[in-house]
């Protein structure tokens, strides 16, 4: 067994451990949004943490939890077990209700006043990176660290194998629909350029959704001006972002704890 392969098992395990004995659930308005949270009373930082999309088959499951093990801060990892076989719903809702974004905000909202948190970090990855963007530019002075998100959410949820999500976020897979989720994270973009978050993306210029997904939203983080910084690599295929996106947390937070 690879060392890789060896680190993937273990987290599966940490994962699968952490899901029976400590999640959480938070009530809604509407949804039910599972959680764990990880206090820690000395600190007054909370880090955020998004999930990824899991394979077909594959239940949603909590990312990240050994990579931040060593961060002696609160932690709120949140799960999207939505979707129509549970792997997702990208935070957003169903059938064009966007009520689960409310919940998932409330709860951040809840969590955050409760632990009197003064500054608030948001961390995910593809699935993840997307919703690290979204909720995170709500906030002022954040910190987002987003890992090869997606940004034309409409064209992305439109590709073969995605359409399900599509469906079940919008109730459809109408152009209205597609166009839609298109511009939610520009409008997301453009209605909080003045709220001083930090942005760091990580990506990489050669795999399969660098040109349509990433590299528009490069050129709106630039055309806005926003506080970036961008970790550039070369590898080609969208799931190496797991080989190469914890080091690069562990390397942004370390400049902040």
């Amino acid at each position: 067994m690879s060392i890789n392969k060896f680190y993937k098992l273990l987290d599966l395990m940490k994962t699968k451990y952490y899901m029976k004995f400590k999640q959480k659930s938070f009530k809604g308005k509407k949804y039910t949004i599972n959680y764990l949270l990880d206090k820690n009373k000395s600190s007054d930082i909370l880090l955020v943490v998004f999930t990824s999309c899991t394979k077909k088959g594959q239940k949603a499951r909590y990312n990240y939890i050994r990579t931040l093990e060593n961060f002696k801060v609160n932690k709120l990892f949140i799960l999207d077990d939505f979707g129509f076989d549970g792997r997702g719903a990208y935070y957003l809702g169903k059938d064009k209700d966007f009520k689960i974004q409310l919940d998932v905000s409330s709860l951040i909202d809840s969590v955050s006043n409760d632990l009197n948190i003064k500054k608030e970090v948001f961390i995910g990855s593809s699935k993840g990176g997307y919703a690290a963007l979204y909720f995170g530019l709500n906030r002022t002075n954040s910190i987002i660290i987003s890992g090869a998100p997606q940004y034309r959410l409409g064209n992305y949820l439109s590709l073969p194998g995605h359409e399900e999500i599509l469906q079940y976020i919008m109730g459809d897979t109408k152009e209205y629909s597609i166009d839609y989720l298109n511009k939610l994270l520009e409008d997301k973009l453009n209605s909080t350029c003045n709220n001083k978050n930090k942005i760091y993306l990580h990506y990489s210029t050669e795999e399969e959704t660098f040109e349509p997904e990433i590299e528009p939203l490069i050129n709106k983080i630039k055309e806005l001006n926003l506080d970036h910084s961008f970790d550039i690599h070369n590898y080609k295929n969208h799931s190496d972002l797991t080989l190469f996106f914890p080091q690069y947390i562990k390397d942004v937070l370390s400049k902040y704890l």
